[in-house]
């Protein structure tokens, strides 16, 4: 049998070019060292499943309210995380930031291995992001190095419970001949630390890159061993950031956490409707208000859209931060149902903002918001506009349409599918 040295792809013949990866003259012949002579082992050590909550089982407790979101209040000790992200959205900051919340409330002990970073640069970014507790400043420690075997024996020495790795795809072990950041590495890597972690309680992060498709670094296995994945997006150049579950054995994977950007690091944003509607225009039309939900969490957000008569043979449509298949459906039904002809304009739709929703919901918003302009007409800033239109233009109940509700300021007025039936009665809202 031959297996490639770079993606581990096996082949009973030793083949020029690997088929899997690409790569040339990796195929190398591989024994199997299997003994039949020597005597089975069976485990004897364990623990027998029982009835009941196990009390050995144990949390490390969080204060920050965006974090407590997403790790359901604590972080499971023995637990193996992964955080991914494009590279500068934030993923040392935000994990800097849950060291010093994990240490500020628990009695821990934290190892930060980085294989990209010095450990001045880190030194630096803590410095800016948060101020230390003087009982706390003993408990971590930073260190550069890329070998695994390293990592392993300098946490079992001292007896820590929380250790860090940024990045996996940094790190390498002897064991395997191919570079580090390949599939076979970043695998056995992997799974050497989520081994150790469990066996001996230790809290493990891992932060991982991201391919130029905007997916987890391969091999997708990496998803598959950890217990919590995480997903850290934004525009790196704007100002908001969302922390999503994407994975969580511990509890609920429809989380969403949000921070803002700030010279002091990422901060929580609790409110996130007092900073949209606070910045609001109220004086011109086509401005509005909707809900809609990210990962499970509602938002309420502002919707604008802006007409302007057209220069060109074909009109514009633009839309920024929502679906323009949604758009032009939507720019039908209201031709074909409110005799209006929206041919001769071009039509802008924007959320401001970092947000990038596909959300079908959004078409009453969005249909609203355009009769809005084409009548010149003000619409009351206290309303928020919540449903889907079908073809033949009636309005459906959203999705989740209760647990939207719930995120209304007191004081709005919400429009839906009960005050609304169709999208003929448009008129008697705007």
């Amino acid at each position: 049998m031959y297996k490639c040295k770079k993606c581990e792809n096996t082949s009973a013949m030793k083949l020029w070019k690997c088929p899997s990866c690409g790569s040339f003259g990796s195929f190398v012949e591989e024994r199997n060292s299997f003994d039949k002579t020597k005597s089975k082992h069976s485990i004897k050590t364990g623990s027998v499943l029982k009835s009941g909550i196990n009390e050995k089982i144990s949390f490390l407790k969080l204060e920050n309210m965006e974090l407590n979101r997403i790790f359901q209040r604590w972080i499971k000790q023995g637990g193996m995380y992964l955080l991914w992200g494009e590279p500068g959205i934030g993923k040392s900051t935000i994990l800097l930031q849950i060291i010093l919340d994990v240490l500020n409330n628990n009695p821990s002990n934290i190892w930060y291995f980085s294989g990209e970073e010095s450990e001045e640069q880190i030194n630096d970014r803590l410095e800016r992001i948060g101020e230390w507790k003087e009982k706390n400043i003993s408990n971590l420690a930073i260190y550069h190095t890329m070998k695994l075997e390293d990592i392993i024996s300098t946490v079992e020495e001292n007896g820590h419970n929380f250790m860090i790795i940024d990045s996996i795809q940094t790190i390498y072990t002897e064991n395997t001949d191919s570079v580090a950041g390949s599939p076979s590495q970043v695998k056995y890597c992997t799974e050497k630390l989520s081994e150790f972690s469990k066996s001996h309680k230790i809290t493990c992060f891992v932060v991982g890159h991201v391919t130029k498709w905007w997916e987890i670094a391969w091999p997708k296995y990496l998803e598959h061993i950890v217990d919590c994945v995480l997903y850290l997006e934004g525009d790196r150049f704007g100002q908001y950031r969302f922390l999503r579950t994407k994975k969580n054995r511990f509890g609920r994977s429809d989380e969403t956490g949000i921070f803002e950007m700030t010279l002091f690091g990422l901060q929580a944003v609790y409110d996130l409707k007092d900073k949209l509607i606070g910045s609001m225009w109220n004086t011109v039309s086509g401005s509005l208000l909707t809900v809609w939900i990210d990962n499970g969490r509602p938002v309420i957000i502002n919707l604008e859209v802006l007409l302007n008569k057209t220069k060109w043979n074909y009109p514009k449509r633009v839309a920024l931060g929502v679906d323009g298949n949604r758009l032009d459906i939507i720019i039908a039904i209201m031709e074909k149902y409110l005799n209006i002809n929206l041919w001769f304009v071009d039509i802008f739709v924007n959320l401001p903002g970092e947000f990038v929703f596909k959300d079908s919901w959004l078409d009453l918003a969005i249909a609203v918001a355009i009769y809005s302009q084409y009548k010149d007409k003000i619409i009351d800033k206290n309303t928020i506009f919540l449903g889907e239109i079908w073809l033949w233009g009636q309005i459906l109940k959203s999705k989740l349409h209760d647990k939207r509700k719930k995120e209304l300021p007191k004081g709005f007025h919400l429009v839906d599918f009960d005050s609304m039936k169709n999208i003929v009665e448009i008129g008697n809202v705007v």
